[in-house]
């Protein structure tokens, strides 16, 4: 049996709920690790501070825009003509723009730290990331238009008519265009650095599942998801819809946690299996090429730049 509108989005604030619960204990873990985890003597790292706190800022008023709905829906517009339903495919009614506003600027700005990760990991090389930019500036452009069209849209219309399809799946095409290249860039960054050192076991999918996390493909999975079910024209999609806003920050807040806790060390190995996080890149050098007696290290996490020499040892 197909969903309605007003059972997909009772079903997408529970899961949105439990969602932002989860985020909201990690986001606390996160800001403890970079504020009081930090090495003696290193200043707090304001842009990944600041990052975490704008996304679970957003990720608040997204879940509180949609508690607002919920309640206007099925208290105060219950007995309306159309019910529930009807409020919820009024898409020209302010709280429905404003949480829209609120998901297009967190999607924006999930994407921009999904892209600035590629950016780093690819030595800070602009011609890598050059075709995601311009499709991160399309996302901007066709959110815009969303919000556009939904300001000028018929009261009738539902969020399938062409003249919306249209703007949406434009925005959901071209942020998961960004976000799956993106996350197959770092993908094979992470790969590349380790292909000698990382074990795929038959019988563990433990540095798969790390692999997954670091690299931001749940995101794009989600991604993926949504784009299927508003195509197919599913109400499930508000379910998806609403529980990407936590997803956003959880996917962001993993990477930080791993390396505060020490499951990705200084120099890039884990538990697990040696591993080069996003954080932490580093290249060798030797008159402009590539050797392994002297290496540049960068510290994305502190965004600090160290040389350093290394000497080659056989173990």
């Amino acid at each position: 049996m197909a969903f309605s509108a007003e059972e997909s989005k009772l079903v997408s604030i529970f899961i949105q709920t439990l969602l932002y619960g989860a985020y909201t204990v990690l986001f606390s873990i996160t800001c403890w690790i970079l504020i009081e985890k930090r090495p003696r003597g290193q200043p707090i790292n304001r842009t990944m501070l600041g990052i975490s706190l704008i996304m679970f800022v957003l990720a608040t008023m997204h879940i509180g825009v949609n508690f607002t709905r919920i309640i206007k829906a099925f208290i105060i517009f219950q007995d309306a003509p159309g019910g529930p339903g009807a409020f919820f495919n009024e898409l020209s009614e302010f709280t429905q723009i404003f949480g829209s506003t609120i998901y297009v600027a967190q999607t924006l700005v999930g994407d921009s730290v999904v892209l600035f990760r590629a950016y780093l990991v690819w030595d800070r090389r602009i011609s890598v990331i050059a075709f995601p930019c311009l499709l991160l500036l399309g996302s901007a452009v066709t959110g815009g238009g969303i919000l556009y069209s939904f300001a000028r849209v018929v009261p009738e219309a539902n969020i399938f008519v062409v003249e919306l399809s249209q703007w949406i799946v434009a925005f959901f095409s071209m942020t998961l265009a960004t976000n799956i290249i993106c996350t197959t860039l770092v993908a094979y960054r992470i790969w590349y650095i380790n292909r000698k050192s990382i074990s795929f076991s038959e019988q563990s999918l433990r540095p798969i599942m790390l692999l997954v996390i670091e690299s931001g493909a749940i995101y794009s999975a989600t991604l993926t998801a949504l784009l299927i079910l508003y195509k197919t024209q599913s109400w499930f999609q508000y379910v998806i819809l609403d529980a990407i806003s936590p997803i956003v920050g959880l996917v962001f807040s993993m990477v930080i946690v791993r390396i505060g806790l020490g499951l990705t060390t200084a120099n890039g190995e884990t538990d697990e299996f040696s591993q080069v996080s996003t954080l932490q890149v580093s290249q060798s050098y030797h008159h402009g090429e590539k050797s392994h007696e002297h290496g540049e290290k960068i510290e994305v996490g502190s965004f600090v730049r160290q040389e350093r020499s290394q000497s080659s040892t056989s173990v």
